[in-house]
């Protein structure tokens, strides 16, 4: 049977750092749910109008929609009536599935070839779809849809190294609510404050402390950031960098009997996973 495999990301809605009374008071949450019921759709390329559409809610904060694209074909076609050949216009439409939950802040795209080559270059258009709605054009914030990628091999390689000599992450700002305390939350209030976009720190030791760098590097992950490390694997050997980044945490099933309520619980269990290893 064929297969459908969806990706996770971290949904980002960024506030201006300078509002005004013209602005709504808004959480992450909200903007994310008023996202999705302002139904929106946009010409994103000539010829191409994408939409989200299919709705269902499971509560109040998590959910179902379906993401797709419509074009126009000329097809050619033979009128018994008039005995002619005809070329008529038509409407053709793709799409894919999408879960979310605005209470955390991630959404699950199920990847169509399709539609685009990667469960990436989907989030990029409901990236900019977002980035069409009334809330978010009439409070200024900015949309980012970004992959939450798998720490494993990155964690096991800051577990087993002799040493590591030096680490560094990106951040944005503002942070999600579960950003951590060391690194994530107080450097995404200095980026707010600096009405910087995004920024990347670092530090250095003769051997920094591992725990600690493990749950920045998970943070870092939920919160659809990158992180690196350079480390020494074993004694008198030379450091390398190890990476985190790169594509988002996966999970497949059957096309034709997956259920979006069993995907969603899944795609929560993957994320507290990646943010706490529960």
């Amino acid at each position: 049977m064929p297969s459908i495999e969806y990706s996770l990301f971290r949904a980002n809605f960024i506030k201006p750092v300078q509002q005004s009374f013209l602005h709504d008071n808004l959480t992450s949450r909200e903007v994310f749910i008023r996202a999705i019921n302002d139904r929106p759709l946009a010409e994103l390329r000539k010829g191409y109008t994408w939409h989200i559409g299919n709705f269902d809610t499971f509560t109040d904060s998590a959910g179902y929609f379906a993401i797709g694209r419509t074009t126009k074909a000329t097809i050619k076609k033979f009128d018994e009536k008039t005995g002619n050949f005809l070329e008529e216009e038509l409407s053709t439409s793709l799409y894919t599935h999408c879960v979310y939950d605005a209470s955390i802040g991630f959404v699950g795209i199920a990847r169509k070839n399709s539609l685009a080559g990667t469960a990436k270059g989907i989030a990029s258009m409901l990236e900019r779809l977002f980035s069409h709605t009334n809330t978010v054009l009439q409070n200024e914030i900015t949309v980012e849809i970004a992959p939450i990628p798998d720490p494993d091999g990155f964690l096991k390689a800051l577990t087993n190294a002799h040493r590591v000599t030096k680490f560094s992450a990106t951040f944005r700002g503002p942070n999600p609510f579960d950003a951590d305390e060391h690194f994530q939350r107080p450097l995404a209030f200095l980026c707010s404050k600096a009405q910087a976009a995004k920024g990347k720190a670092q530090v250095q030791g003769e051997d920094l402390n591992r725990d600690v760098l493990k749950g920045i590097a998970r943070s870092t992950a939920a919160t659809g950031n990158e992180a690196s490390a350079m480390i020494v694997t074993l004694k008198g050997h030379k450091a390398h960098r190890v990476n985190l980044s790169g594509d988002p945490i996966k999970r497949r099933y059957d096309e034709m009997d997956h259920d979006p309520k069993q995907v969603l619980e899944d795609l929560i269990n993957l994320y507290k996973k990646v943010r706490t290893n529960e």
